[in-house]
């Protein structure tokens, strides 16, 4: 037994749906993208950390490596005067030949290297402290947090700051006193382990940032690709699963369309066979009923001859009344009876004609005979109204064709145009040929079909009928049969004015069942 197909899912049917999952993964790609772009960020952080961090680590080995050798002399120019804030005794010499020297402490070392590097790289580190020796190395506000922070024990600080040229990214470490640190600082009362100062270090932000924004804009191309991507993909892989299941519907559709339809055409036969069982189990009663019948009003006709060659029989007059009563009633039914066996035997001969168990394959057939017959079987639709029957048979040749689906398909025709009158009408039988086909064309004047209507009459399963009045097959069906037998039908339909159904059938055998059973 067919059962409805399931219905398709909205997700499938209908793509606005898809943009729910288009929305979704746009948020994990863009997830992704910010946490890819903030991790850009931070490296680009961590590797300016670093090398601030190099830099501070070389200053502070040049600074440990002059302090292990009690400072260095080099000769006393414009760019290294001496050092005033040194107290040293020693700290300007003069060479045997004369060449005026002038010691080079780590602080003082520090703030050349400081001066070179600035001009080289932009760079600018600095030497101090919150008790420096000399006032240029006195602390910033940023600087003078950072080093009260190293007074509680912080270790390093980063931390991009706005300057006078833009965004610094600064960096500040402790300096440690050692005991080569003393020589100049313990006066100060600094202890071996002591926080002296720290050496911060300040380079231009923006380059960071534009290497940075480099970084972000190729993540931001390649998430955009992959989305994309991934999105098309995904969309054409849905409209493809989409297109897929709508052609499992149709087809499962089909299928149980077929199934009905096959089911239908076995009722169909099912039916003729028992109309062709009842009408030969009918026929033998008939048979003999209808010759006793016979034999019955000729022994009827001989008593009545010797009753009146016998006067005194009857002998009173009741008995001579009754006799006159039977002498007029006896012909009448005997006459009614033999009327009523001639149309059981006239129905029996439609159901016969009309079942055509006899012509289950294809072979030439007398349409209009055909039609007679199924005219027969279709009187009971017309009872309860006023239905006149119109015959315009046209001169017809033998058409090759199954009779039995022929006949239903006038059938279901002639069921329709008696539906389509609601109380008084007519219906017109008309027949025709022209050199290669013949037609068959049953008009009515009843309700007619609005447009919509008579697009869809040879759909399956569509009825304008109550539910449970009508299956919607008898139509579609009957269509099915037409087209396989190689015609066509014709409709022409006026609401309110009536409909005209013409089938068109090859006067030649096209049909690729030609010789099939039913």
């Amino acid at each position: 037994m067919f059962t409805a197909t399931p219905p398709i899912p909205q997700f499938i049917r209908l793509r606005r749906w898809w943009v729910v999952l288009l929305l979704s993964w746009a948020a994990v790609v863009g997830v992704a993208m910010y946490r890819h772009m903030d991790h850009i960020r931070e490296q680009s952080i961590l590797v300016a950390q670093e090398g601030a961090r190099n830099m501070f680590r070389m200053v502070l080995l040049t600074r440990n490596w002059n302090a292990s050798h009690g400072g260095v002399y080099v000769p006393i120019t414009p760019r290294t005067p001496p050092n005033p804030y040194l107290e040293d005794p020693q700290r300007d010499v003069t060479t045997t030949n004369g060449l005026a020297l002038t010691k080079i402490n780590p602080a003082y070392m520090t703030r050349l290297i400081a001066e070179m590097a600035e001009m080289n790289t932009g760079a600018v580190f600095r030497l101090t402290s919150l008790h420096p020796i000399r006032p240029e190395n006195a602390p910033d506000a940023w600087e003078r947090h950072t080093l009260e922070l190293f007074e509680k024990g912080g270790k390093e600080n980063l931390s991009v700051e706005n300057g006078t040229q833009g965004q610094l990214l600064r960096y500040m470490a402790p300096l440690i006193v050692t005991a080569s640190c003393l020589e100049c600082h313990a006066k100060q009362g600094y202890r071996v382990g002591n926080v002296r100062g720290g050496i911060s270090v300040s380079q231009r932000y923006a380059p960071i940032e534009q290497a940075t924004a480099r970084g972000i804009a190729e993540v931001r191309l390649s998430y955009g690709g992959v989305f994309l991507l991934v999105a098309g993909l995904g969309w054409l892989v849905l409209e493809m699963l989409r297109r897929r299941w709508f052609e499992l519907i149709d087809k499962a559709g089909k299928l149980g369309l077929a199934q009905q339809q096959l089911l239908q055409a076995e009722k169909m036969a099912a039916v003729g066979q028992l109309a062709a069982g009842v009408a030969h189990e009918i026929n033998n009663p008939l048979s003999f009923v209808t010759s006793n019948l016979s034999v019955l009003k000729t022994y009827g006709d001989s008593l009545l001859a010797q009753l009146d060659a016998n006067p005194a029989i009857p002998a009173n007059d009741a008995d001579r009344a009754q006799l006159a009563n039977i002498r007029q009633d006896l012909p009448e039914l005997l006459q009614e009876s033999q009327d009523g066996l001639l149309r059981i035997r006239t129905i029996v001969a439609q159901l016969k004609d009309f079942s055509q168990v006899d012509k289950t394959q294809w072979q030439p057939t007398d349409l209009q005979a055909g039609i007679e017959s199924t005219v027969g079987m279709a009187q009971h639709a017309f009872q309860g109204k006023q239905i006149e029957l119109v015959r315009e048979f046209g001169t017809l040749p033998l058409v090759p064709c199954m009779a039995g689906r022929i006949n239903q398909v006038v059938l279901a025709l002639l069921l329709n145009a008696a539906q389509a009158i609601t109380r008084q009408g007519c219906i017109t039988i008309r027949t025709g040929c022209d050199d290669t086909q013949a037609w068959i064309e049953v008009a009515d004047n009843g309700c007619g079909m609005r447009p919509e209507v008579m697009r869809r009459m040879f759909d399956p399963f569509f009825t304008t009928r109550p539910v449970g009045k009508g299956t919607g097959l008898g139509l579609s069906v009957a269509h099915d049969v037409v087209v396989a037998h190689g015609g066509h039908m014709d409709v022409t339909s006026t609401p309110g004015q009536g409909t005209t159904v013409r089938v068109w059938l090859p006067l030649q055998a096209t049909s690729g069942i030609t010789g099939q059973t039913s």
